[in-house]
């Protein structure tokens, strides 16, 4: 008997380093590696062709990464239920690996009728924690704590090779048109993709970021000494412990010279900000509501 299917679903976290979904999929079985494009959640206000543009170079980039281990990503245009029945129907899946997810109402609600689907068929979904963000969380006592030792834990290898499916076609990374994104050029937007990522993070930790404590807070400056790594962590291109560990060996570093350095206060600061992104996005986690309800009523 064939070994079961494992479909991993890619959503922000377009990456095969430190991927637990896809090394805990890789070692229950051939992985079909998945990325559906969704044209209802590219319609919303909150998405742009400038994001698209950035999210194709990191499908590209990241189809090349698992291309290398045998088994290309697969790419999907439409609505997640219908793709997902019929990768059922026709390769016989026997689970879905993905990493948690906080993102919209449309996302939150498309996950709710997911896991509907995946029960019904008698389907496990596996989803596990990428961020410090925790699912669910009664009250945030110690989760400082908790941020830190998910940190703490080895970065995930990706698996040593994937089998090559037959039959299924890798399927063409649509254009902004395809999906019918507004046109909007912004000539300066960042490019996507794992490699670029990495190039801004150490550039930012060895170069870059020096002036980072002062400069953060100016416009002017702060494109310049801010570590321009956000798009890479709100699409997963880079992983939030990765960042965290490279943070700390270069705060060890520093902390070996001599004398005082805006380095070592410009490092600690990036380091309270990695805990801001995650407790920031821990309020949307724990209450979705706030997307769309307004908190202060008078307003």
């Amino acid at each position: 008997m064939p070994e079961p299917l494992q479909l991993v679903w890619f959503k922000r976290d377009l990456r095969t380093h430190d991927h637990a979904a896809l090394a805990q999929a890789a070692a229950h079985g051939p992985v079909l590696p998945l990325y559906v494009v969704e044209p209802g959640l590219w319609a919303l206000s909150d998405h742009a062709e400038r994001q698209w543009a950035f999210i194709a170079e990191s499908l590209d980039a990241l189809r090349a990464d698992l291309g290398t281990l045998g088994q290309p990503l697969v790419v999907r245009v439409g609505e997640v239920l219908p793709v997902f029945e019929r990768a059922h129907r026709q390769l016989g899946v026997a689970a879905i690996w993905s990493h948690e997810e906080t993102g919209n109402d449309w996302t939150y609600q498309r996950d709710r009728a997911v896991a509907a689907w995946a029960a019904d068929r008698g389907l496990p979904w596996h989803e596990l924690p990428q961020t410090g963000v925790v699912r669910p969380l009664k009250n945030r006592d110690g989760w400082a704590g908790r941020w830190n030792r998910f940190m703490s834990e080895p970065v995930v290898k990706a698996p040593e090779a994937l089998p090559p499916l037959a039959d299924v076609e890798p399927g063409a990374i649509p254009t902004a048109a395809d999906i019918g994104i507004t046109p909007a050029p912004t000539p300066g937007r960042q490019t996507g993709g794992r490699a670029v990522g990495l190039e801004h993070l150490a550039s930012f930790l060895n170069e870059r970021g020096e002036p980072y404590r002062a400069a953060m807070s100016s416009p002017v400056s702060g494109a310049t000494h801010c570590s321009r790594i956000s798009p890479y962590l709100a699409w997963g291109a880079l992983s939030m412990r990765e960042v965290a560990h490279a943070t700390w060996a270069r705060r060890a570093q520093l902390k070996a010279l001599e004398g005082p350095t805006t380095w070592r206060q410009s490092m600690s600061s990036f380091e309270s900000r990695l805990h801001w992104r995650d407790h920031f996005m821990q309020k949307l986690e724990s209450q979705p509501s706030i997307e769309i309800r307004c908190l202060h009523t008078a307003y």
